[in-house]
């Protein structure tokens, strides 16, 4: 009885050290679990701060694009009514411009093309000014995608040749046969290579003879053809006559 007393008195020391360190390591984990909560709380105050700064500067800067975008709006809409004024041409004017010169003309427009022409003419006029600026600016983005050349056959049988990103200009010698437009075309393209995937000629004349006129209309067929034979196949040409117009000079647009 006395050995067994002895042992338990013994060991209340230890217990109570254990009790000690629990508890030592016990509030040492909750000062620790305190400081990350602050550590946590300030963060996160800090972020909202943050957050609230940012959202107050991408407000500034919405209502700065929003008034950018409504000035914008106000100018375009502004070039809209004004390039729509100038679509408001005299069918008298549009007639002479678009209407062949006599019923046994070769090239020019079709009467279903002129008729679409006069109809596209009339929907500018009467457009909204929003609708005539998106209709240029869907017209430029598609020049974009390729060249555009514009001959001008004069009285002469000389072309009368715009090209280049720089709209250079250049007369040639006179078109007398088909085989001569495509070798004066073949000069250009050789002075001016093609900086995009296709060409788009663009073909006027002017009081020029039939032989003339029937040389570069026959000729043009052929230059797609004759740039897949000489290893320039990767260029594709298209083309458009647009019939007659009245004598042009060198320097004129």
């Amino acid at each position: 009885m006395t050995n067994l007393r002895r042992i338990t008195l013994q060991l209340t020391p230890l217990l109570d050290l254990l009790l000690i360190v629990m508890f030592a390591q016990y509030m040492e984990l909750r000062i620790v679990a305190q400081q990350e909560a602050e550590r946590i709380a300030t963060e996160r105050d800090f972020t909202s701060r943050e957050n609230a700064e940012l959202r107050q500067q991408v407000d500034q800067w919405e209502a700065q694009q929003r008034k950018f975008d409504e000035k914008q709006d106000q100018q375009r809409d502004q070039l809209g009514l004004l390039m729509r004024e100038l679509f408001k041409i005299p069918e008298s004017i549009i007639n002479k411009v678009i209407q062949p010169r006599g019923k046994t003309e070769s090239g020019g427009l079709s009467p279903s093309e002129i008729a679409d022409l006069k109809s596209r003419f009339q929907q500018l006029a009467t457009s909204r000014g929003d609708q005539v600026v998106d209709h240029l600016l869907t017209f430029n983005e598609m020049r974009k995608q390729f060249d555009v050349w514009e001959f001008y056959l004069n009285e002469n049988g000389e072309l009368l040749i715009t090209v280049g990103q720089d709209r250079e200009q250049m007369k040639s010698k006179v078109i007398d046969t088909p085989e001569v437009f495509v070798d004066v075309v073949l000069q250009v393209r050789k002075q001016y290579p093609p900086t995009k995937p296709s060409v788009l000629i663009l073909c006027r004349y002017g009081d020029c003879r039939l032989v003339n006129k029937l040389s570069m209309t026959r000729g043009l067929p052929a230059i797609a053809e004759r740039m897949k034979t000489d290893g320039q196949g990767a260029v594709h040409f298209e083309y458009a006559v647009f019939g007659y117009r009245p004598q042009l000079e060198l320097g004129s647009r």
